[in-house]
Parts: structure tokens; C-alpha cells; sequence
């Protein structure tokens, strides 16, 4: 059962008013560098597809920051204009360039549970169980860093189809 928050306001001045309207959409942040968009997650997770995905469909050119190099990189993608650029979670290691990545541009999450991830990368179902204990140490690691410089968040679990279509509604948005 949903239980709802009551508040009680007291105006101290009768010719004030405040009009709270839960039916209109709150209004989105303002957020940095809507030319550039970051896709972020833990590996299985579906980056490379999604950022492939997403460069077409907004007529941007797709790149992946390499795990050497990345801030280089990351300048000549700058300086090129806008892009989708996926990035590998071990490079949020690097504090310096998640301030940087939330600076520059738009940060998509894609979020997807440990077992998920584990049925898609797992060769054979007897490896799942180890697959899924190295991505949970993986996942307690890198999504507090994820969590801190994100702009969006998509859900990663589903088919590959309909993560495609959750990534791409929440950046139209």
C-alpha cells in the first residue's frame, strides 16, 4: 500500500500563496556538453552496442576511449566535435577523468545486474558462478564511481533491443 506524505504549511502572510503541482514533470538539471555522450558500465554490459546505437541515430561518429592514452584521446575527440564515446570501466580508477567526463558532457549509466552480465559473457553455464563473483567485486568497485558522475541511467538487463531503446529514450529526453 502507498502511504503519501502529508505536510502542513502555516503562511504567516495571508496575501502569499504557494501552489505545489505534482502533475507537470519536475524540470531536468541543466547538464554540461549535451554534444558529447559518454557510455558508461561495467564490461558485458552492453556499451559497445549502445554507443554504436546512439551515434547513429543522432548522426554522431562513434569512439571508444582506449585504456592507455585515454586522456589524449579524449582531447582529439573533444576537439573533433560531437561524438558518442563509450568508456571502459577501469578507467574510473582515474578521478581526474571522471571530473572530466562529467564535465564535457553527458554521462550515460547502463546499469545491469551481476547475473545478467554473467549469462551473457559465461562460455558455458558451469562458469557463470565464478564469472558472477569476479563482476560482483567489479560492480561494488566501479558503480560508487559510476553513481558519482552520471548524468542519465538506463536499465542494462533486458534484451539487447530493448536496451537500445531505454538508452536512447532517456538521452531524447
Amino acid at each position: 500500500m502507498t502511504e503519501f506524505i502529508h505536510r502542513e504549511f502555516h503562511v504567516q502572510e495571508p496575501d502569499k500563496t504557494t501552489v505545489i503541482n505534482q502533475s507537470a514533470p519536475a524540470q531536468r538539471p541543466a547538464m554540461p556538453g549535451a554534444e558529447v555522450l559518454y557510455v558508461i558500465g561495467l564490461q558485458g554490459c552492453g556499451k559497445t552496442a549502445v554507443a554504436r546505437h546512439l551515434a547513429q541515430a543522432l548522426g554522431r561518429p562513434a569512439h571508444a576511449l582506449p585504456l592507455d592514452g585515454a586522456d589524449a584521446a579524449l582531447d582529439a575527440i573533444l576537439a573533433a566535435g560531437p561524438a558518442v564515446v563509450e568508456v571502459p570501466h577501469k578507467l574510473f580508477a582515474m578521478e581526474s577523468l571522471r571530473q572530466r567526463l562529467g564535465q564535457t558532457g553527458r554521462v550515460l549509466y547502463l546499469m545491469a545486474g551481476v547475473e545478467a552480465i554473467a549469462a551473457r559473457l559465461a562460455p558455458t553455464p558451469e562458469e557463470e558462478p565464478k564469472l558472477r563473483e569476479r563482476l560482483g567485486r567489479q560492480r561494488s568497485t566501479f558503480e560508487p564511481l559510476f553513481m558519482q558522475t552520471l548524468h542519465l541511467l538506463a536499465p542494462a538487463d533486458g534484451p539487447l533491443d530493448q536496451v537500445l531503446a531505454e538508452a536512447l529514450e532517456r538521452v531524447r529526453m
